[in-house]
Parts: C-alpha cells; structure tokens; sequence
C-alpha cells in the first residue's frame, strides 16, 4: 500500500512496516503478520485463511492461519472497512530476531486500547508459501529478504564425500611422495654421471645448468607429472553423473502409484552406495504408508474393536496361537471388514454403536454411555484441525494423519467437528437425535517432542463450565493421573498392550474439570509467560522456560478416559526388502518413538526379528542403573544364541539410551559394551527415541565403529538429524512433507526400493568406480615408469623417446572410452541374482575392491610392466635396424609407447567381468585411433604455418612408422610382452578362483552355466562378518562360546 493505494509491485521492493494485499493463489512475497482476511459471511467474520506450504515443507494438506483477535474486533469484515479501520489503530509490532524455524514465530501485537497480544505461527504467513481457498488477505511485513525464515533456513547441507574420495586423497599423497623421491633419486643420478663419466668436459654440456641439483629436480618433477594425472577428478566425475541418470531411469525405482523416480541429490556418493555397514531407519512413514486408521479403542476399561492387523496375525503366527484355519481366514481379509470402505475408520465392533445410541441415564455420570460420549467428544474437541472449503466441497485440514484419523472418528461415532470459528469449535452430536455443541477455546497448550502431548482448555457455551482435554503418549500421561483410578489404569494398560501387539500406535485420552477462579489465576500467568520474548524463545529451543512450567502445573491428577489404537499399515514389500539386507550383512536398525510392544511386533512383523532371535531388551523398566545395563550388555556378548544358528537381536528405549549417550566415564564404559553387543545384532530396535537421540547414535556407530559406513533413511522433518548425521541420507518422499528429501543424498518413494538402490546399484557402482580409479593411477605409472627406466641409460638427463603427442593424448584419448565405459556398464551378474543373493553385497562390506592391498597390487602391476615394456624394447631391438645397427631413439621410443597403449586396453579385459562386443569396439577403437596417430604425426613432413605447429609435438617422428613397421622384431614384441605381463595376472586370477571362490565366482559359474543356484541362496554369512573393529582403547569384546 502507497499513500492509501494498493498498487502492483516485485518482490524486491517490499520493505517492512509495508501492508500487502495478497489475492487467492499468489505466492507470499515476506513474512507478514495476518491482519485481515476476506469475509465470505459479513454477518459471521471468521478471520481466517489457509496457506499451502509445499515449498517450504512438502506438504500438500492446507494449513489454516489466524487473524489476532485484536485485529478481527477492531476492523471489521469488508475490505474498505478494514483498511480504514487499520490506519487508526496506533501500535507497534514486536517479533523474535529472525531464524530459520518455520514451525514456530514468537511476537508481541501492542494495539492501544487493547492489551498485548502473543503472536504465534498460526498468525504470521511466511515467504514461501501460496494464499488459497481465500479471496484475499492483508498483512503487515514483519521480515523480507534474508531476514525471512525460509531464506534463514538456506544453508549448505553438511559436506559429505565418498570414502573412495578420501582414499583418493590419500593415494595422491603417496603418489606425489613417490613421484618426489624418484625426482630426488633422478637429480643424484645426473650429479653421479657427470662426476663419474666426466661430462663436465664436454663443451656442449656447458650451459651452466646441467648439473644444478635444485633445477634437475624441479626438471624431472615436470617430467614425470603425468604420475598424477589430469583425467581422474573429471573421469569421476563424469562416470559418477552417468550413474546418477542411470539410477534415476531405473524402472526398478519407480513408482507408479506416485508417479515418483528415484532420485540422486549427491551423485559424488553414488559409489558409498556399495559399501553400507549399518542401516538406521524411522518407522512411521518409512516401514509404515503413515495413512492412519482407526483400529481399536479402550473407554473407561472397556476394550472396543474386533480383529487383528497384518501385524498381529504375524506375531500369532510366529506364537503358534491360531489354528491354520483361521489364519488363511484372516490373510484372505474375512476379519474386520466393517467400516473398511472409509478411509481414515476401519473400525469393527456394533457394541459401541449400541452403547452410544442408547439413551442418556440421567443422573448416572459415571455409566459406560456417558464415558464413551466424553470419550468421542475429547477427539471431536482436542486438536488444530481446521475446515477448509475448496472448489465447493468442505474438508478436514489435519497437522498431522493422526489428528485426521481421530477427528474422523469422532465423526464416525456421531460427534462431527463441523467448524472452527476464531475460538469457537462448533460439533454436530448425532448420537441422539441431532443437536450442535459450542465450546469456546481458551487455549491450546501445543504438542512439542519434550512435551510429547497436547492439550486444549475449553469452555461449554451453554454450562460455562471449563475443561482441560489434554492426549499424549502413555510414557508421560500416566505419571499425571489422578490417584484413585487404579484400576482403570490397570485395565488401560493391558488394552494398550494388546493394541501395541497389533502393532497399533497407542494415545492416552484424559480430561480435567477446572473451576473458573483456578482457570482464571493460571490464564493471568500463562498470559504473562506468553508475552514475554525471551521466554517464547526458550520455549522455542526447548529449554527450561515458565511456559512449559504452567503448561505441567495444569496438566496434573487427570481423569483417565481410555486410549486409542491407530494402524499405521506396512509399506508393501517391506518385510522382504529387510530380509535380504540382513541376508547381505548390513546391520539394521529401527528408530522409533513408538512404544516398546509396538516397536517389537512391527521389527517382527518386518522380519527384522524371528522366532529364533536371541533377543535382549535394555530398558529403565528392568534396568533402573547405569551398572546393570553395562552388566547385562557384557553379559550378552559371553552368551550364545540358544538356537546354532539364530541371530542376536537387541531393544533399547529411549530413557535407557538417555542414560547410556551422557558424557563421563561411567558412560564411555557403557557406550562401548553397547557398541560391543551390537556388533553380534543382526537387528537393533531403539524404542521411544527422540530425534535428537537419533542422530546420536548414528553418530556413535560413525564415530567408533572402524569401517563403519552408515546410511540413515527417513521421511519427516523429525528424520532431518539423522539423515545429515549419516555418511549417506536417504529420503521418502511420504506423507510428511519433503523436508527429508530436501536433506538427504538420495530420495525414493517407498522403503523396499532400498534393496534396489544398495543390492543392486550400490554394488555395481562401488565395483566400478574402484576399477575406474585404480586403473587410471595405473596406467599412469606404467607409462611414465617407462620413460623413468629409459633415463637410467642416458645418464639421468631427462630426455624423452616418445611421442609428444602421444604423452599429451595417452589419457585424454589412447586409454579413456574403454574404462568409461566399463565404469559405466560392466557387471559381474545379472541384476535378478544380485537380487535374490544379497550375500553379493558382503564383498563392499569387506571393501574387497577398494583396500591398500588392492591399491599396491595395481601399483606393482605398473611397475613390473614399465619394466618389462622399458627393458625388453632396448634389449630385444638391439642390433635390429635395416644396416644391423641399434634402433635410434625415437624408434625404441614408438616400440615403448605403443606397448603402453595396448597392454592397459588388453588388460581390462581381464578386469571386466561382463564382456561384450561395445566394450572390446572400444578397445579396438583405441589401438585404431593411436595407430591414425602414428600414420598423421610420421607423415608431416611439409613445413607451413599449420604443420609447423603440429611438427613441435612429432618432432623427429617423420618417416618414422615405416621403418618401425619394417622390423619382425617390433611386431613379435607386440605379442610376447602384452603375453608375459598378462598372462602371470591372469594365471593368478584363475587360480584364485579355482581354489580359493569368492562367494562371487560361484554365483557367476551358476549364471553363466545356468546352474540351479537353491545352495548359494539359502547359505548365511557367519555372525564374525557383522563385526567391525572399535576404538584402540575399547576393551576387547568377550569371544563368543560357538
């Protein structure tokens, strides 16, 4: 607005203090504070509007926000009304100091005449996000630019680099000391040849710099740069985007329900794909779709709900406890089918309907109708869920699937949340008759991951009485009970058992009648905490803060109405996709805030567990001290399995990992006996797990675990941590948004693509990109190697006997499309097996192909073939020129320079372990284009200002060819050098196989033989293979009995 006027204006000149009229589906420009919005009923303004925020978190559900209640008194509801109403209020806006939280904003509105008003995110719209389902809205810019909390939360992800990179660097090192003391070794060898030979007194060695030891050095060091050479960051580079394109075509990654790609965000870690040691994985929305039902339901120690969920039919399977019968009865889906055409209620059980339709006993509060009436009119009640109407239809706009699928069945059960109007929530009772109850919300005391419950203060606007209604897990609502209840308690818990064995995620559903004096003293408070800056901001960062101290002083000694029981449903394929990563050697581990019993049946249910697993659970419950927990995880790695064969399995909660993560000795101590146990886990199961304490212990596995490579995968905001904390983060791209995606290397669509992007892409781009770096240091060395030998013969004076041309174009051209392409392509099996033998994948584990061993093998491989190259070519052509004299120079040069190109092309058909007719073309390719070369550089004899040029790279080449090509010699040296460097390598390779088998080479003589391969899929990798090598000054584990 300019002088009273709204006109059209960019981005970049909104400035704050500026009052923004935004109109339905334009983007918001800054973060504005809500001061109006348009009014469709004059007569009933809402003060309302909603917001997509699909660039700011992913998530496609509208958000609802919130004009100040000072604002929505003072202006009024048409448009003309509000900005002459607006420009008479005199006030000021205080706002926290600009962060890149986009879930939280603390604010102070001072309006005179009013009195101050708490600002929170449900009033603010911020840069980012869309305007829809409302005409227009007016907001006043609080921060732009910069300052805005979207452009406050664009940083840099953590750097992450692949340890193959790493190694890279290392090996450069190396390489460069090596290159440093053949240079030094080369100097010291030219000041022995003048000081022996004399060549002092030869007069046209006399140019004052031949015997300098500094500049000798500083000559060889250019000489033999080509060590390191100038194709390796780009080659890798380039192979690694290929891979990338590749992964994201993968039909096999696709999917169609979401029209979803996989997707490579980090294509420099494509190759740490091949080696993950340990898998860390949420469960909600990651094993699970997070599309919650409403299942079951325990009111006033009464459990409702028939049936069981594909979890519970696995752990009763797994217990034997149902005839064969009735559980091919309850797979083929005859079992609580009622209500399953709704989406968000599959919910079996005519009692309840029963219950509720009968009349209300008057004067018997406590009977079974009236708890389940407050029960379903609690859901109907306690939440944020707002209304939205868009292109003429009214729905439900939930925060969260649960809110969602508790509102739904409050509907279900007669109690309809119809709207929300400013602090009125309107419900539509249909158990009786029909009727509509108000209620007017006093305050929202809002979910936070250290509260880990909500509560909403109401007020009946027909009996004035005020209620806290407050839901929660049972971890912390339990312990606010009010005393007397016992056995209602009792009842609960064992209901919420039972649910949790159906894998069903449990809340606590309590009330509290306040009187209005008691209510009224605390709002005076609540009040104060809530408009005090610094106190917003401690709250903020979850620290100790007096909001959080009201908010506990009220929610205490509540009155117990039941629980829920919500079924979130297992991706498809997941059970299977977890088995063959236990099958390949990867540690597994599920990180949950679920309840112990919920967690346990789903790791079962995901075959994470079996019936055989020797299972350890590590709680505060049955371990109180820090002592007994260290004891009973020593006590666990001197115990065998009670099965041959069975595989150990550990669950850990959250409080008992509270007490493991401190600091101090005490804790070290444990640390290490909990890392020491887990390296005989196949399975680890961590329960009511912050997120915090999920990326701790990523972190503690990464930080002591030697060789460990961890991958964490997620799908929520709350998944962030532990996905930047890993060396590689993998995102799904689900139900909570995308910012996990956002923050993690890699993205899918759903879980069991995991199998496919480790088993498959992760193996072929570790083997690949392992041969692609080893063998451009090799090839290398081999050549420069060669002319190092040469120079042992002409006293160390840095002359070269090949090709310019050919030394500039070796890597660039001569020896480049065959690696690439075998980077690119070569595979040692067939997709299908590395799918149904995931034990393939134990050879990244071992690092087999990448490991110092591996890395001297190709460097001794480069020096032993420099040398056969160097020394038979000056040996076996002496005496073999036309007149019977020795070859010149540049004709034992061609010989050399020739062998260097064809025995690194030859050899990588015997690194390649897929051979095909595009790989051997190009390696013809390459020994075709450098005999082009050898024809263009010998024939250029006409001196012009074109030829010149090219003559100073093939400088005493001319002719040359014909003379090399004139001699048997030179063509038998063809044949019998390539054979004596290759053929040892390759004897060796075939002995290895033959006696000494990689799991490999079996599955590769089965495919290729089309053998029956029922013994390589069902053998197991030992429990030795799992464990990996911890810190020096970590006692060593107790050596398991078997």
């Amino acid at each position: 607005m300019i002088d009273g006027e709204f006109v059209d204006s960019v981005w970049t000149d909104v400035q704050v203090g500026d009052v923004l009229k935004i109109c339905n589906r334009e983007n918001i420009p800054a973060d504005v504070v809500l001061v109006a919005s348009h009014e469709p009923d004059i007569d009933a303004p809402r003060g309302a509007c909603h917001v997509e925020t699909m660039q700011l978190d992913g998530e496609t559900n509208l958000k609802g926000k919130m004009v100040p209640s000072v604002f929505s008194n003072a202006l009024g509801a048409s448009l003309e009304l509000q900005l002459a109403n607006f420009a008479k209020l005199p006030g000021h806006v205080e706002v926290e100091a600009p962060n890149a939280s986009t879930n939280t904003f603390n604010g102070m509105l001072h309006v005179q005449g009013y009195p101050p008003a708490p600002l929170s995110i449900t009033n603010v719209l911020l840069r980012g996000s869309t305007l829809r389902n409302t005409d227009y809205v007016l907001g006043l810019v609080v921060n732009t630019g910069r300052d805005t909390k979207v452009m406050q939360g664009a940083r840099k992800p953590p750097s992450k680099e692949s340890s193959i990179y790493h190694s890279i660097q290392l090996m450069m090192v190396g390489i460069v000391i090596l290159l440093i003391i053949l240079c030094l070794a080369a100097s010291a060898g030219t000041e022995s040849a003048y000081s022996a030979i004399g060549l002092d007194s030869h007069w046209y060695l006399q140019d004052g710099t031949s015997n300098n030891f500094f500049l000798n050095t500083l000559y060889f060091f250019t000489l033999l740069s080509s060590f390191v050479s100038v194709t390796l960051n780009a080659s890798i580079a380039l192979v690694q985007k290929v891979i990338a394109q590749f992964m994201q075509w993968s039909l096999d990654m696709y999917d169609q329900d979401s029209d979803t790609a996989a997707t490579v965000r980090t294509a420099s870690l494509v190759d740490e794909l091949g080696i993950i040691t340990h898998v860390f994985s949420d469960k909600t929305g990651t094993l699970t779709q997070n599309v919650m039902q409403f299942r079951k339901a325990s009111i006033n120690g009464v459990s409702y709900g028939r049936g069981t969920t594909e979890i519970g039919l696995a752990r009763l399977k797994r217990l034997g406890e149902l005839p064969t019968d009735e559980v091919e009865a309850l797979e083929a889906g005859l079992v609580c089918k009622a209500g399953a055409g709704k989406e968000l209620v599959n919910f079996d059980d005519p009692a309840l309907d029963e219950i509720l339709r009968k009349p209300l006993q008057v004067g018997l509060p406590s009977t079974q109708e009236a708890c389940c009436r407050e029960f379903f009119l609690h859901l109907a009640l306690c939440h944020t869920v707002v209304t939205e109407i868009f292109e003429g239809k009214t729905t439900l706009s939930a925060s969260s699937p649960d809110e969602a699928a508790l509102v739904s069945a409050a509907q279900h059960f007669g109690f309809e949340f119809v709207d929300r109007h400013h602090d009125t929530v309107t419900v539509r009772d249909t158990t009786q008759g029909e009727r509509l109850l108000r209620y007017d919300v006093l305050d929202v005391l809002e979910f936070t991951s250290a509260r880990r419950r909500m509560s909403v203060i109401v007020r009946n606007c027909d009996t004035r009485a005020i209620s806290l209604l407050c839901k929660g897990a049972d971890s912390v609502m339990l312990p606010l009970l009010a005393p007397d209840q016992d056995e209602l308690k009792l009842r609960t818990e064992q209901h919420m058992i039972d649910h949790s064995n159906d894998g069903l995620r449990t809340l606590v559903i309590t009330s509290k009648e306040l009187n209005e004096e008691t209510y009224l003293a605390w709002s005076r408070e609540y009040r104060r905490a809530t408009s005090d800056i610094l106190e917003l901001e401690r709250n903020a960062r979850e620290e100790p803060n007096k909001i959080d101290q009201l908010c506990n002083e009220l929610e205490t000694r509540l009155k117990l109405l039941g629980s829920t029981a919500l079924e979130d449903k297992l991706q498809v394929g997941v059970p299977a996709c977890i088995a063959d990563l236990v099958r390949g050697g990867i540690a597994t581990w599920v990180l949950t805030g679920d309840k112990e019993e919920t967690a346990i049946n789903i790791a079962f249910a995901c075959q994470l567990l079996d019936a055989e697993t020797d299972l350890l659970v590590i709680s505060r419950r049955n371990h109180s001290t820090l002592e007994s927990m260290r004891a009973a995880l020593q006590n666990g790695c001197q115990t065998h399995p009670n099965k041959e064969g069975a595989r150990k399995g550990l669950v850990v909660d959250g409080d008992a990992l509270e007490l493991l993560m401190k600091t101090g000795t005490e804790q070290a101590g444990a640390q290490l006996a909990f890392l020491h146990y887990t390296q005989q886990c196949a399975a680890v199961v961590a329960c009511r797990c912050a997120p915090t304490q999920k990326a701790e212990l990523v972190k503690l596995v990464r930080r002591n675990v030697r060789g460990a490579a961890t991958l964490s995968i997620g799908d929520g905001a709350n998944d962030v941590a532990m996905i930047q904390a890993a060396h590689v983060g993998v995102g799904i791209s689900g139900q909570e948004g995308m910012q996990a995606v956002n923050a993690a290397d890699f993205a899918i669509a759903q879980f069991r693509f995991l199998r496919e992007l480790l088993l498959v892409h992760g193996r072929n781009n570790y083997r690949r990109l392992s041969v692609l770096v080893y063998y451009i240091f090799y090839k290398n060395v081999m050549m420069v190697l060669s002319v190092y030998w040469f120079n042992t013969y002409n006293a160390f004076s840095g002359s070269k006997w090949n090709l310019e041309v050919g030394y500039q174009l070796y890597n660039a051209l001569f020896t480049l499309f065959p690696i690439l392409w075998i980077a690119m392509t070569d595979r040692d099996v067939s997709d299908e097996n590395s799918r149904v033998l995931p034990q393939l994948y134990q050879l990244g584990i071992r690092r087999h192909y990448f490991n110092a061993w591996a890395a001297t093998r190709w460097v001794l491989q480069g020096i032993y073939e420099s040398l056969a190259v160097s020394f038979v070519c000056i040996y076996g052509l002496l005496k073999m020129s036309n007149n019977g004299e020795d070859p010149d120079l540049y004709l034992i040069g061609a010989a050399t320079l020739t062998l260097a190109v064809i025995i690194p092309n030859v050899k990588l058909a015997l690194w390649q372990w897929q051979t095909n007719w595009w790989s051997a073309a190009f390696i013809a390719l390459e020994l075709l284009l450098w005999y082009i070369c050898l024809l263009v550089s010998t024939g250029i004899g006409v001196t012009t200002d074109v030829t010149a040029f090219i003559r100073s790279f093939v400088l005493g080449w001319y002719g040359l060819w014909e003379n090399v090509q004139a001699l048997s010699a030179f063509w038998l040296l063809l044949l019998l050098v390539p054979a004596g460097t290759l053929l040892p390598q390759l004897f060796y390779s075939v002995f290895m196989r033959r006696f000494y088998p990689e799991f490999r080479d079996l599955a590769m003589e089965c495919e290729v033989h089309k053998l029956d391969n029922k013994v390589l899929r069902e053998w197991e990798l030992p429990p030795s293979s799992r464990q990996h090598r911890l810190p020096q000054d970590a006692p060593p584990p107790p050596a398991p009995p078997w």
